[in-house]
């Protein structure tokens, strides 16, 4: 059991994924940073960068939600569910396989949605925005009066040192 749920958990995201999100994280901060200091003006940009920052959330979320439901399937080992005078019904453990069935579909559309809504393309969206080419219909119409409702704050830069 202890190795389908290492191979569970290599599979999903191994164990350096809290380091490379905390590195992907300072990055995509600073980028967006950039970008809202560049577009401080136009509620628009603004509102756009607000879309893609929720949508990677979401992302993150969908995949996170994913991961926990399968190793929460990979280690409920077999327990009772009912018993009575001469009889016990138990119920097994679904295998490896089983939970890896399960749960790719809603991982894979978290990481479909963090692609989609990456940085690199938001900053894509951004500079063909910025040199006056209309936004794409999907993006407009992807963006609700909330998005333009979140206040615009002027970020400042903060010196600090990564943490090895």
């Amino acid at each position: 059991m202890i190795k389908a749920l290492l191979l569970l958990l290599c599979l999903l995201g191994g164990l350096s994924a809290p380091v490379l999100a905390q590195q992907e994280s300072l990055e995509s901060q600073t980028r967006k940073q950039r970008l809202r200091n560049q577009f401080l003006t136009n509620d628009t940009a603004q509102a756009i960068i607000n879309l893609y920052s929720r949508r990677q959330a979401g992302g993150a979320a969908w995949i996170v939600s994913s991961a926990l439901t399968a190793a929460r399937l990979a280690t409920s080992g077999g327990r009772t569910v009912a018993s009575g005078p001469g009889y016990t019904v138990r119920e097994e453990a679904p295998g490896v396989g089983v939970v890896l069935l399960v749960s790719a579909p809603f991982a894979a559309y978290g990481i479909s949605k963090v692609a989609r809504y990456s940085n690199a393309n938001l900053e894509k969206v951004m500079t063909a925005y910025g040199a006056g080419q209309p936004l794409p219909r999907s993006l407009r119409r992807k963006l609700k009066p909330r998005f333009f409702d979140e206040p615009i704050i002027q970020y400042t830069p903060v010196q600090y040192t990564p943490v090895k």
